[in-house]
């Protein structure tokens, strides 16, 4: 027996592929959705959680903070050609909101970054899945 609880919240990011070849080779932006599913065998047994797996506001809260990452950001990966786009696009007399990552920001490398990030922060985090269409998303677990 497994309880489960999930959460989500949406966001607006570009990103840039470095060496993709197609039409997503271009800066291209997503209205992503992340749905993250905490599980436990058993329920908190005593205090302010008795009764359940944890409170849905330390969940959404944790969401907030990745949300917060990534919103309105354009998502390059930290390497030479991304620190050379950087450099590039604040050249430009717009102000670009940049936020690097030390992988190539597809849905797979996202949603294995925020497993990470939430299990980091002590929540029993079992899935993540990362929409990055309405019919395209990446489930990552640790199964």
């Amino acid at each position: 027996m497994m309880f489960k609880i999930k959460s989500e919240v949406q966001f607006d990011m570009a990103h840039y592929l470095n060496g993709y070849v197609g039409k997503c080779s271009n800066i291209h932006g997503h209205r992503y959705k992340l749905i993250v599913k905490l599980a436990s065998e058993t329920l908190k047994k005593d205090g302010q959680l008795r009764g359940m797996v944890d409170d849905f506001t330390n969940l959404k809260d944790n969401l907030e903070e990745i949300k917060k990452n990534f919103d309105h950001k354009l998502v390059i990966e930290e390497n030479e050609e991304g620190k050379a786009l950087a450099k590039k696009l604040a050249e430009l007399p717009n102000e670009f909101s940049i936020y690097f990552v030390s992988y190539r920001p597809t849905a797979e490398e996202m949603s294995r970054d925020i497993f990470n990030r939430l299990k980091s922060k002590g929540l029993s985090v079992c899935e993540v899945e990362l929409f990055e269409t309405p019919n395209n998303s990446c489930i990552y677990t640790e199964d």
